[in-house]
């Protein structure tokens, strides 16, 4: 009995591992899509001279920065659930009784909550944040410039 939920606790381990991959190979294409418009849209204000493109691309960089924040929400959810599973799968390594997750064994998450969104804005994440704000303001001081 004990083999079958270790081995059951393994799959989900690799299930959540793979989950949480996915959303941060998303979160950076999305960063990237949304670099990549910003950019197009400050290289045509500049050549049509036109300051509303600075206005949009600072909407742009707001939208992508929404969307890319989702899928960051999404991974460090499913991460907790991976830990939650290493504990178990320890608890039989160290020959420990197994304790099963709280909530089971589900590719089903809590909605995020605006909590966890500002969690996302800690320090230690600047490498999250930061290139967006260096957007912004590079928005800002092009609008001003130019």
């Amino acid at each position: 009995m004990k083999e079958e939920k270790i081995h059951v606790l393994i799959k989900a381990w690799e299930t959540y591992q793979n989950l949480s991959k996915g959303f941060g190979e998303n979160a950076w294409k999305i960063r990237t899509m949304g670099i990549g418009f910003w950019s197009a849209i400050i290289a045509y204000g500049y050549q049509k001279n036109n300051e509303m493109m600075y206005y949009l691309s600072i909407i742009i960089v707001m939208l992508f920065f929404l969307l890319e924040s989702g899928m960051r929400l999404l991974q460090q959810k499913y991460i907790e659930k991976s830990i939650e599973m290493e504990k178990s799968i320890n608890d039989y390594l160290v020959d420990d009784e197994i304790q099963m997750p709280e909530d089971g064994i589900s590719t089903n998450v809590l909605t995020p909550t605006i909590f966890d969104f500002f969690k996302l804005f800690k320090l230690k994440r600047w490498m999250f944040w930061f290139p967006y704000l260096i957007l912004l303001i590079s928005s800002f001081f092009l609008k001003n410039i130019i």
